[in-house]
């Protein structure tokens, strides 16, 4: 979509140039593929669907990513949303100080005024989260919320003057993703867990129009990678953003050539690099889903690390959703009451409070860049019980591993310790 000549100029808005295809030799894992072109309403494609669900459940009750492909985004309107994301995340610091989503650094939030720039509207500066042996992070972004709604566009917004020029392109593709891609991946995991097309959607993501509490939702995220100091990259083992779960629905990120997000397999605990499919997107299930399903969709830790030599001289940005159940919707597998679940006999562990999705939202995303959890000598941040639940799934496959196994093993940090 050709953009008039003076906002080109304005924004310095350019091609995002990204890496060549490396030539390392790695052999990046091969994620299994959904092709939404295949996916048509209707009893007489349910069987496509199904064959569709199979390969959902495939990947999701095991690893817990797929690909998307075909998905209905034409690569010229993705190309677009990079440059401007380019644009955006290139901002001086000083500019990028009007428009925060918290404060400076994670460690000097205030929590009752401020949902931090892991959630807040707007920017994220390099440094503000805490990683291993004292070093903080070198990422700049930028998060938009509420774009299922119609404040979105409220004048009110402190939004900066790119994201104001660009602000329906922005909502149309974030909109999209939510209410067709989205949509369509829940619709298929109804039939994986036997639940009436469309339950998943109505109980946990449909949107009501100014209705915040009762509506699924989600943030937008552009995201921006710069290179590390190299003794700063000693001292973290080439990790440009540790190993974590994420805490919403599913996320959805752009596919890119860089050789740097990686998957930690859930059952041995290796390390696998993600390739790369253009014009596709990546997706894994977090932590919400995960909880839902009483943990038969796995939350996996990923993480990014440095690209290959042939690599690093490139920038790495990517487009996120990061999709949210409704935040008053209760996340256990006995409210989702799935014939699946039941069958295979998955209900809620003893220790599991009962909590909507909400109340994990609101302290998991606070714990993720603090130097209390996360400064250690490993790539593992220290375990934090949030509700009866471990904030993190480092361990979640190991046999017999529990609450009690955890606290035997590490030094568990519960929320009072933050109080």
């Amino acid at each position: 979509m050709p953009e008039p000549i003076d906002n080109k100029a304005k924004f310095n808005l350019r091609p995002f140039v990204e890496a060549p295809l490396s030539k390392s030799g790695i052999k990046p894992i091969e994620l299994e593929s959904i092709d939404l072109s295949l996916f048509k309403e209707g009893p007489e494609h349910l069987k496509a669907r199904q064959v569709l669900a199979d390969k959902v459940e495939k990947s999701l009750s095991t690893y817990g990513f797929i690909s998307i492909i075909n998905h209905g985004i034409d690569q010229e309107e993705l190309e677009h949303l990079k440059s401007v994301a380019q644009s955006l995340c290139e901002l001086p610091v000083e500019e990028q100080k009007k428009y925060l989503a918290g404060a400076m650094k994670s460690d000097l939030e205030d929590r009752s005024v401020s949902l931090g720039a892991e959630r807040g509207p707007g920017f994220k500066p390099k440094g503000y989260w805490s990683m291993k042996n004292g070093v903080e992070d070198s990422i700049v972004h930028y998060n938009f919320q509420n774009l299922q709604h119609s404040d979105f566009f409220d004048d009110s917004n402190n939004y900066p003057d790119i994201v104001r020029a660009f602000i329906q392109d922005i909502a149309d593709y974030y909109r999209y993703l939510h209410n067709e891609v989205l949509r369509k991946l829940t619709i298929l995991c109804d039939i994986v867990l036997e639940l009436p097309e469309g339950h998943i959607w109505e109980k946990y993501y449909s949107v009501t129009d100014g209705d915040h509490e009762n509506s699924g939702g989600g943030a937008g995220r552009f995201m921006l990678y710069e290179g590390m100091k190299p003794e700063d990259m000693k001292k973290v083992d080439n990790t440009w953003l540790r190993g974590h779960s994420d805490s919403g629905g599913f996320t959805f990120i752009t596919s890119q050539p860089i050789l740097s997000l990686q998957i930690r397999d859930y059952f041995t605990g290796e390390w696998s690099y993600v390739g790369h499919t253009p014009n596709s997107f990546i997706v894994n299930v977090a932590d919400g889903m995960e909880f839902i399903t009483g943990g038969y969709f796995k939350s996996s830790i990923h993480r990014v690390v440095s690209p290959p030599d042939d690599q690093k001289q490139y920038r790495r940005l990517v487009l996120i959703y990061f999709s949210t159940p409704k935040l008053s919707s209760i996340i256990d597998p006995d409210e989702l009451n799935s014939p699946k679940l039941k069958r295979l006999g998955i209900t809620k562990p003893e220790e599991w409070e009962k909590i909507t999705f909400g109340q994990w939202y609101d302290e998991k995303a606070r714990l993720f860049g603090k130097k209390k959890v996360n400064d250690t000598k490993t790539d593992e941040p220290k375990l934090v019980l949030v509700h009866g639940r471990l904030h993190e799934r480092w361990h979640q496959a190991e046999e017999n591993f529990n609450l009690e196994e955890a606290r035997k093993r590490f030094d568990v940090i519960t929320l009072n310790d933050f109080v």
